[in-house]
């Protein structure tokens, strides 16, 4: 394992490379003058210079490329240019924010997708089965900006259950903080938990049909020992992939969900550096939810060599 853990590892070095070459890159893809995207259409050329010195553009590429990725190595993602304020520093802040949101959507497709995959996978084509089929595509197909649009609607404004906008912290008030997570966690949840579910099934349903499953039936195990102790983590295999494609789902995701629910989060910052054309900010947040994506995934396929003997032999 340890063999396994090294080569990983080493796998991942190119990876992050190219991920901050591609993220340096993003402020080659603005049409025109970089400082003038940046600065506005009614900049005076003080200012247009004043952004160039900022931002050292008259440099060549590879000189800003090395220069900026020294100052990412010691936590410096620069200065926004919008709102003068450290980059590092408002996604320190921003960033418990966007993780509430990924981790409770994610405790809640393990919640939601597992018993109804084992579910169906138990008796498939039974009725259960069919039934909880259709909730299962339904899940697949609703957009998640109708299904939190549908949520405010109901939850909030006719029963006024939950809040429909803003953010409190966890530390300041558990319950408050449930509160106003329950929706956005629902909305990106239901994609997750219906993905889950699909893969869950679909490989306990093929996992059924070995011939030690049949000798474990042959013994005379009851079935819920069976899907739980033999079956189940075969099974979870396909589904256990589904976590990392997930993360990077939900960090994509948080831009609309958090801007439909007013939260602070990464996603409403990358958006506002959208909107400015604050490519400073861009970067920084482009980056650190890239890192994030490729730790994940990283944890995920270690995750999937120790379940599995086979991934490690090859």
């Amino acid at each position: 394992m340890a063999r396994v853990i090294v080569k990983r590892l080493l796998a991942v070095i190119p990876l992050v490379f190219l991920v901050t070459l591609g993220t340096f890159s993003l402020t080659t893809l603005m049409r025109g003058d970089p400082a003038q995207a940046l600065a506005g259409d009614s900049a005076t050329p003080e200012q247009l210079a004043q952004v160039r010195a900022e931002l050292h553009l008259d440099d060549p590429a590879p000189v800003r490329y090395v220069r900026w990725l020294g100052d990412v190595l010691h936590g410096d993602l620069g200065v926004s240019v919008a709102t003068h304020r450290s980059v590092s520093d408002e996604i320190t802040r921003r960033f418990p924010v966007t993780a509430s949101l990924a981790i409770s959507s994610l405790v809640l497709t393990f919640a939601i997708g597992i018993p109804i995959g084992i579910l169906q996978g138990m008796r498939p084509g039974g009725r259960l089965d069919k039934l909880l089929l259709g909730a299962v595509s339904l899940g697949l197909a609703v957009p998640s900006f109708l299904l939190a649009t549908v949520l405010v609607f109901v939850l909030a404004v006719q029963w006024k259950w939950l809040p429909a906008l803003g953010y409190v912290s966890i530390t300041d008030s558990p319950v408050e903080w449930a509160r106003h997570m329950a929706m956005p966690a629902i909305t990106l949840a239901v994609v997750g938990a219906a993905e889950m579910a699909r893969q869950l099934r679909t490989g306990l349903v093929g996992v059924t049909q070995e011939d030690y499953i049949r000798a474990a039936k042959a013994r005379g195990l009851a079935p819920s020992r069976i899907t739980v102790k033999h079956a189940l983590k075969n099974a979870a295999m396909p589904a256990l992939t589904i976590i990392g494609v997930r993360v990077g789902y939900l960090l994509a995701g948080s831009v609309i969900i958090e801007q439909i629910f007013q939260l602070p989060g990464l996603g409403t910052y990358a958006l506002q550096a959208i909107q400015n054309r604050d490519f400073t900010v861009l970067q920084g947040v482009v980056l650190a939810l890239a890192l994030i994506v490729i730790a994940t995934n990283l944890v995920v396929d270690l995750t999937y060599a120790w379940l599995n003997p086979k991934v490690r032999l090859t």
